[in-house]
């Protein structure tokens, strides 16, 4: 029986078309997987900072951080230890966001946004007097970034 030269190649062009339709389906899916992952790393880390503050504006907290010198000190740093939480809550949220800029998972426009805020809120003297008694606790390019906005 005689075939048609298009009706030889039919196979293999589906041959091709399914193995194009499961490649784009494989990059589809793995990019859906990283970005999952993304969404579940942003939600912990949301939820940890929820949890970190609510426990650290507890009154049972902050009577037993008051008896630690290193937290005496830094409560002294400003009029209440609800200020000085919510200057180190700040703090770990920008270099959050700065982490996220670094690894480009944040557009660049928003991250001028949340740049500015922080040179805003680094005006602000408790701001400036806890920035330098808990720098340290920060990563080296942060502690740079938020040092040349001063």
């Amino acid at each position: 029986m005689y075939m048609s030269p298009i009706t030889e190649y039919v196979p293999a062009i589906s041959a091709i078309i399914f193995a194009g339709m499961f490649s784009a389906s494989l990059l589809q899916f793995s990019a859906f997987r990283k970005n999952m992952r993304i969404q579940t790393e942003q939600q912990i880390y949301a939820r940890i900072m929820d949890v970190r503050l609510k426990l650290e504006n507890t009154s049972s907290f902050t009577k037993m951080a008051a008896q630690s010198p290193d937290f005496a000190e830094r409560f002294s740093l400003v009029d209440s230890p609800e200020e000085y939480y919510t200057v180190v809550a700040f703090f770990d949220l920008f270099e959050y966001m700065f982490r996220l800029t670094k690894t480009k998972m944040i557009d660049q426009i928003l991250w001028l946004r949340w740049k500015s805020l922080a040179q805003l809120l680094m005006t602000i003297p408790k701001f400036q007097k806890v920035w330098l008694k808990t720098r340290q606790s920060h990563t080296k390019e942060f502690i740079e970034f938020i040092d040349s906005l001063t």
